[in-house]
């Protein structure tokens, strides 16, 4: 990733990363207790998060030098952590 980075809106490459990144850092067991929540369409998993598992997410990918600006995080840091628990809770 490139440090310090800060832009409006990643690139598909960045967005990889990013994902990449989290796969890497989130928990296997967190990554499928988020992957049975989507599942669960009645109520959005992410809301109850934003101030828990958002946080950590966020400053994450800030301190690993991606900076997409406060906005784009706050509004989809649980997009990248969605993606992140479909590909990485596979073949158990």
């Amino acid at each position: 990733m490139k440090q310090g980075t800060h832009i409006d809106t990643p690139t598909p490459t960045e967005r990889d990363e990013a994902i990449q990144f989290l796969a890497e850092t989130i928990p296997r067991e967190t990554l499928a207790n988020i992957l049975m929540l989507m599942q669960n369409k009645q109520t959005p998993w992410h809301h109850a998060s934003h101030f828990g598992l958002g946080l950590q997410v966020r400053n994450a990918l800030r301190e690993a030098g991606l900076n997409w600006g406060d906005v784009y995080l706050d509004d989809n840091w649980h997009e990248l952590v969605e993606e992140t628990a479909q590909i990485a809770n596979w073949g158990w």
